[in-house]
């Protein structure tokens, strides 16, 4: 392709970027700003940026502490155990199907995948039942387990990917020093994949923090209630676009943080092959 050819090609690319790009952040930027707006102002006329800045909205949602808080701490809570479970067994499941070689493997593997392709309503009503019977509703654990279900799938199959990659030379070299399968795992082959491991430290994160479904089938009372749920039912009680505004520009905040936090290593661990395999 000759020179200019390729400048046109690399400007249209970048311009179509753009076009999406703003498309997508559209709605976010104006939810912020609209959460800087007084009531009166969002009534009266849609416009972009606000007239008057205001954190009337925030300190609406902060007075009320007691109430919001506990939501995004309930949000925390079920985020950060499954995003830390799901580390732990992915790792240790992705390593043991890349590398260690038992029979029923690969059918336990692809019942494992199968998940992914299975839809969650067609579930979520018997989780539901066993839960009641159970009495795990409208508890951190009832909701934890069925995110679990959720993400850990494809964790495994990122983790599994990173370790096939790996070379075998370090296990043998490990071995020929005397160290155990455990040892090899936690002090060498562990660290070498780092990258996969943000990788399934963010989907996860994602996934659980601004899940709705599941929460919403599981939990009903105020103290367990994570704040995707608690959005929907601020219409019977604090209808207001800029207290809902203001509670939704702090419910996008942790997501916006961790992307920005782990993005170099997100995108280095996924042009490094990390989801191989």
């Amino acid at each position: 392709m000759p020179k200019k050819q390729k400048l046109s090609f690399s400007i249209f690319v970048s311009v179509v970027l753009i076009v999406i790009s703003v498309i997508f952040l559209f709605p976010i930027i104006f939810c912020i700003f609209t959460s800087f707006k007084e009531s009166a102002e969002i009534i009266r006329d849609i416009t972009f940026f606000p007239h008057k800045w205001s954190s009337v909205n925030y300190d609406y949602v902060f007075a009320r502490g007691a109430k919001y808080i506990r939501y995004y701490l309930n949000t925390i809570i079920i985020t950060f155990s499954a995003v830390i479970i799901t580390l732990g067994l992915s790792a240790l499941s992705g390593y043991a199907f890349a590398r260690l070689h038992f029979r029923g493997s690969g059918f336990l593997l692809a019942s494992i995948l199968f998940l992914l392709a299975f839809p969650l309503c067609a579930i979520l009503i018997p989780i539901y039942m066993m839960e009641y019977e159970l009495r795990l509703l409208n508890t951190y654990i009832g909701i934890i387990l069925p995110n679990l279900l959720c993400i850990l799938p494809f964790s495994i199959f990122i983790m599994r990917g990173s370790f096939i990659d790996m070379s075998h030379e370090l296990e043998d070299s490990a071995e020929i020093d005397g160290c155990s399968v455990p040892q090899t795992f936690f002090n060498i082959m562990l660290p070498l994949a780092q990258n996969a491991l943000i990788i399934v430290l963010v989907s996860g994160f994602y996934n659980v923090w601004g899940e709705y479904t599941i929460s919403k089938t599981l939990a009903s009372k105020d103290s367990i209630m994570p704040i995707s749920v608690a959005l929907t039912l601020l219409k019977s009680e604090d209808w207001n676009y800029g207290v809902l505004a203001a509670a939704i520009t702090m419910s996008i905040i942790p997501p916006i943080v961790v992307f920005a936090v782990f993005q170099d290593k997100l995108v280095e661990g996924m042009s490094a092959g990390a989801i191989k395999g």
